[in-house]
């Protein structure tokens, strides 16, 4: 029996354990950008030239690009989950 909502299911699913897992790359991105990020407006605010170990890694854009990507998976995991339970809750009321 292959229901209509099947797929919302296995979506729900799939994207419940991506969000999961960018939730640990959340921790790790953002441990790494505390550790590593350096802005070049900081050193400028500060009146400092910019150092002559800083480059453009230390702005962190992997870090950055892993918490963007995250937080899209997260939305897109809630609103299937909003969606399924609107789904289920409408298949119970006209039963």
């Amino acid at each position: 029996m292959n229901t209509p909502g099947k797929w919302l299911d296995r979506a729900v699913v799939v994207f419940g354990i991506l969000s999961f897992l960018s939730l640990i790359a959340f921790f790790l991105a953002l441990h790494d950008i505390g550790d590593d990020y350096a802005s070049p407006e900081a050193f400028a605010r500060a009146g400092q030239p910019l150092p002559d170990w800083y480059s453009k890694v230390n702005r962190t854009p992997a870090e950055w690009l892993v918490l963007q990507v995250g937080f899209v998976l997260m939305l897109v995991f809630h609103v299937l989950w909003i969606a399924r339970r609107f789904s289920y809750a409408r298949k119970k009321t006209s039963e």
